[in-house]
């Protein structure tokens, strides 16, 4: 059996790992993940294949078929790009080569030490049901090491991609009805630890692994099965099924910190002698393409960029979600965006308002949720590994039609015996998540990349939380959502913060670097002062997102990130006293933030040991619940882009 099979202890300090054993014949092939040996062209189709958006050629697409047709029938077909990858063809091989291929009789083991993301990807549940069938056990030794999300830990080579050894074993032919029993174990530490530990695995029977049954059926995750009240509560996807992913532009001139800085932009673009270097195109948009796709109220032109006059107006400038708490400007026009996602802008509202989270990575510290009042970027949690993750209040633009499992807010009203609103639970929702207290309580369980929510049966506590949401959701959207009396319209609370030392508004010295002093708790950007910023709020994080310091980079006069365009070398050329209210406006925001966590970590211990709904007690969601609503028939030659 495989579970008293040797662990080759100097696998892993090697690089060498074995690809497939077929012991009835003693035949062994090895790979060298250090030295990859393959022909030319094979390398070529490595980087064509591993390179994001771009599909394999025919032959591979055929190899791992079998992995790519249950993934789009589950739903998960605009993810399977990430099974082009070389690593999975090594897997697709070895499984046939071992088990499938007509002389593939005795038992036989498939082990490699390679990326993990197959482990838990939506788009290999395929992967995962097709090694279900053809094996009788499949053990799981996950190593960790993700050196750029949300939760980072060493890795036992030197790259930042979390990786993984794996052993499919199969005694004899079996029924592919019956899934493979699968197990899984982590390793935890810093590399030198994780080495130590692999080199006192004998077998895997060793008390030094502490192997967990994962579940059964076909496309689950190769991990356990969670357990404790915690996996009782129901799925917030399950509360609020319509998510979806955010604006993806594939550029980032049409993004800007002011509107005065695209109005540059849009003229340099005009201007160019070179339109499609200065626009980047990325295929799905390009200067000569014709792209009819209606995002706002304003009249569209569909007219190729590359057809324009030189004093062609500027498309509509509209608010933009960017960053958690960081608001920029958008050119507003689908010829400018790969993923204009025009269901989202079809949505907006005066009223409506978008929650975003992180489902394609565990949680990190922080709030579990953010939210903003405007269309939101792909990566506006955390600032990458986004995806389908912006959950919208209503799911039309009149605020008629709520973002809820249906009778779920009528199940809620008769046990508080009062009228519980969509803006109601929204609150508690994100009372409830928004803080720390409840990523750090729940790191475990978060683990498993569900995000669910306890709903208490208290109607006072219910109360309670959802006053607190309320407030957060007010302030959080600077004003402009959850208003009443007590929260008045754009009017963001002073704090204690304050502008000492104002920033100059001349070309020569706007601000090129910031610096945060603890000992006087004084923020310096270029040669202005504000102080007191405490340390809460300097570091005030979203599973990774620094918020404060990434609102001052992307304002700095180089800018945040890599430049793809000429046009992103055109940036503000004075410091306005618009930025300074507005940095001011985010300081007290993440002020006010702070102060109220202690108040929402009691709450949500209440919570927690008091009684709550469990998913079992909601109402199913129907299919239809969990797609975008249908547009609205129009006339003429407009319709909505495709690919949004």
């Amino acid at each position: 059996m495989v579970r008293n099979s040797p662990l080759k202890k100097s696998l892993c300090r090697r690089g060498r790992v074995i690809v497939a054993e077929d012991k009835a014949r003693d035949r062994r092939a090895s790979l060298d993940s250090g030295r990859e040996r393959l022909p030319a062209a094979g390398r070529q189709r490595r980087i064509s294949a591993t390179k994001a958006g771009r599909r394999p050629d025919g032959l591979f697409q055929r190899a791992v078929k079998d992995f790519i047709n249950p993934a789009r029938s589950s739903g998960h077909g605009v993810r399977v790009k990430n099974l082009y990858n070389l690593y999975v063809y090594f897997w697709r091989w070895a499984l046939w080569k071992v088990f499938e291929n007509d002389a593939a009789e005795g038992p036989g083991i498939v082990s490699f030490i390679s990326a993990s993301s197959y482990i838990d990807g939506d788009a290999f549940c395929g992967m995962r049901e097709h090694m279900r069938r053809i094996c009788d056990e499949i053990w799981i030794l996950d190593l960790g090491g993700e050196g750029r999300g949300t939760n980072q830990s060493e890795n036992v080579f030197a790259i930042q991609t979390p990786v993984t050894i794996a052993v499919a074993f199969r005694a004899t032919k079996t029924s592919n009805q019956k899934p493979a029993r699968v197990w899984y174990t982590q390793l935890d530490g810093t590399r030198e630890e994780k080495l130590s530990k692999l080199d006192e695995v004998e077998d895997f029977g060793s008390a030094k692994l502490e192997w967990q049954k994962c579940p059964d059926n076909w496309h689950a995750r190769f991990r356990p099965a969670g357990n404790g009240e915690f996996f009782s509560w129901p799925l917030l996807t399950e509360v609020m099924p319509w998510q979806h992913s955010g604006v993806q532009l594939k550029r980032k001139w049409p993004i800007a910190p002011d509107d005065n800085t695209l109005e540059h932009r849009w003229r340099g673009l005009l201007a160019a002698r070179d339109r499609s270097g200065a626009f980047r195109g990325t295929g799905d948009r390009e200067v000569d393409g014709t792209y009819r796709v209606l995002l706002t109220e304003k009249d569209f032109d569909s007219t190729p960029i590359s057809e324009l006059s030189c004093d062609a107006p500027i498309p509509e400038v509209q608010p933009y979600a960017y960053r958690t708490l960081d608001r920029h400007c958008i050119i507003a026009d689908g010829r400018l965006m790969s993923r204009p996602r025009p269901d989202l802008w079809r949505i907006h509202s005066q009223r409506q308002v978008y929650l975003t989270t992180l489902f394609s990575q565990p949680l990190g510290e922080g709030p579990a949720l953010t939210c903003s009042a405007h269309v939101p970027d792909l990566d506006h949690f955390r600032g990458s590994y986004g995806a389908k993750a912006v959950i919208p209040l209503f799911r039309n633009s009149n605020a008629t039609n709520v973002n809820f499992a249906p009778t779920l807010l009528d199940i809620l009203s008769r046990e508080y015996q009062q009228s519980v609103k969509a803006e109601d639970l929204l609150a508690y929702v994100y009372g409830t998540l928004a803080q720390p207290e409840f990523t750090k309580r729940l790191r475990t369980e978060l683990q498993s990349r569900e995000l669910r929510v306890p709903i208490t049966k208290d109607p006072t506590l219910f109360k309670e939380v959802q006053k607190v949401g309320g407030r957060l959701l007010w302030l959080q959207t600077y004003g402009e959502r959850f208003t009443s009396k007590d929260q008045p319209l754009r009017q963001i609370p002073p704090g204690s913060a304050k502008c000492n030392r104002q920033i100059p508004g001349d070309a020569s010295d706007y601000p090129e670097s910031f610096e945060y002093i603890e000992a006087t708790r004084t923020l310096q950007v270029g040669k202005g002062e504000f102080a007191p910023v405490d340390y809460e709020v300097y570091n005030f994080e979203v599973s990774g997102l620094k918020v404060l310091q990434s609102w001052l980079k992307y304002r700095m006069k180089k800018g945040k990130g890599a430049k793809s365009s000429p046009l992103d070398y055109i940036r503000p050329e004075r410091w306005t006293s618009q930025f300074t209210t507005e940095l001011l406006h985010l300081l007290w925001v993440l002020e006010a933030t702070v102060e109220v966590y202690p108040e929402q970590a009691r709450l949500l211990d209440e919570i927690i040991v008091g009684e709550c709904f469990s998913a079992d007690e909601l109402p199913a969601v129907p299919e239809e619940m969990r797609k975008p609503p249908k547009a609205q028939k129009t006339t003429g030659d407009l319709f909505y882009d495709a690919k949004g």
